[in-house]
């Protein structure tokens, strides 16, 4: 592992796994399952994708907006597809784009102790 942390994206098995020192090995976007609990601590792996998850999000916001739940509580939950939750994903898409703009080139992945994603091209 490098310092800090490794990104592997495995389009075979369509999922990105990330390795932190802080939080260990998580996947993101794992095989249209979802392997993180539900917020009440039960499996939901059959709420991946398709309407459910939009269910799901629907219902999030509305508790949200009605106070029952905070921004930071949804977060917590890695399967909700909050802006946070989903940013290393759009960061690994854009990296890729951006490799393909640039002939191949190798485009690095960093994160700041905020936990904001840059993207460099490398040399």
């Amino acid at each position: 592992m490098s310092a800090g942390g490794e990104v592997r994206v495995d389009q075979a098995h369509r999922g990105y796994t990330v390795t932190t020192d802080d939080a260990g090995q998580n996947s993101y976007n794992p095989l249209y399952m979802k392997y993180t609990a539900d917020d009440d601590g039960y499996y939901s792996g059959q709420n991946g994708y398709g309407y459910q998850s939009l269910e799901a999000f629907v219902d999030v916001c509305r508790d949200v907006n009605a106070g029952r739940r905070t921004v930071a509580e949804v977060d917590k939950n890695s399967g909700n597809p909050t802006i946070r939750n989903t940013t290393i994903t759009t960061a690994i898409l854009e990296a890729g784009r951006i490799s393909l703009d640039k002939e191949g080139k190798r485009v690095g992945l960093f994160q700041n102790g905020h936990g904001e994603w840059r993207l460099e091209i490398l040399s």
